[in-house]
């Protein structure tokens, strides 16, 4: 989530942005907080089910195209991803594809790839060896 200020702002807590900087969410600090996230460097593949198991309330607020302060993977607030609904259904389709119709492995089998960091962005590692059958 990046912006760039087009005025002089001063945030709630004093921070003064001046005009044309540009001003980034800490995305990662975030999403692996202990405080929101339990064990966040563990992969835990039921985490998001497993939250959303808690209470009805806790079932609403961990969907997938949900947008929270503590959940930024489609931004927050007014300017959201407004095509994060039609990005989940493509996504849900594919994987329901591929989990019905693949045997899916990885090399050494049972050990998720470890992330490829280049800059900001945190994605899978190219790299990596999955065998589809």
């Amino acid at each position: 989530m990046n912006r760039k200020a087009m005025k002089d702002t001063v945030l709630s807590d004093g921070t003064f942005i001046p005009k044309g900087s540009n001003v980034a969410a800490n995305m990662k600090s975030i999403h692996t907080d202990p405080k929101f996230y339990p064990n966040p460097d563990e992969f835990r593949p039921w985490r998001f089910s497993e939250m959303r198991e808690r209470s009805a309330e806790e079932s609403l607020k961990h969907q997938s195209v949900n947008t929270s302060a503590e959940y930024l993977t489609f931004g927050h607030g007014r300017h959201a991803c407004p095509g994060r609904f039609f990005a989940v259904n493509e996504l849900k389709a594919m994987m329901a594809y591929l989990v019905m119709n693949y045997d899916i492995r990885t090399d050494p089998e049972g050990v998720r790839p470890a992330n490829f960091y280049s800059g900001l962005a945190v994605i899978p590692n190219p790299m990596a060896q999955i065998y589809f059958r």
